[in-house]
């Protein structure tokens, strides 16, 4: 699994039921790297990408709500998860900051875009140990960075 998020430098993912930014080409570069692959998200984040969403298979957790267009909607990570799996596709984990942090411990890789503004919100990435994931990859653009990362084993933990 891949976690895809863009984050302010504090950690700060959304405002309200919306992203606290609106930047073209980070939104672009999040809807190339998503598709045709299979999508996990949260109930309150599925409407912020809504019919733009480029991937196969959308895959909301909610326990409150049952269906939504252009989504299957599951109860829990886990079935999430056995439903992805099933598709054959990359799985990514985007979002929000519960679906996050329930999936960090079962992700292998994060794509993660650090937005140079400053932004105001109210919801968070969840903080994560460095010393348990390796860059691979960075990318300068005018309004965010773009950083690849990779779990490392035990063996190359710090």
């Amino acid at each position: 699994m891949i976690i895809i998020a863009a984050m302010a430098r504090d950690r700060l993912i959304g405002r309200g039921d919306d992203l606290p930014w609106h930047v073209p080409e980070e939104s672009a570069h999040f809807l190339q790297l998503i598709e045709g692959q299979t999508v996990i998200l949260g109930r309150r984040s599925y409407p912020t990408f809504g019919n733009d969403l480029t991937s196969a298979h959308n895959i909301v957790v909610s326990k409150s709500i049952t269906e939504l267009p252009g989504a299957t909607v599951v109860p829990t990570i886990g079935e999430a998860c056995s439903l992805a799996a099933t598709f054959g596709k990359t799985v990514f984990s985007a979002g929000g900051a519960s679906i996050y942090e329930q999936t960090m411990p079962l992700a292998s890789h994060m794509y993660l875009s650090y937005m140079k503004g400053r932004y105001d919100g109210d919801s968070y990435f969840p903080v994560f140990d460095v010393g348990e994931w390796e860059v691979t990859a960075r990318d300068d653009h005018a309004e965010f960075e773009f950083v690849v990362y990779r779990r490392r084993t035990r063996d190359q933990a710090r």
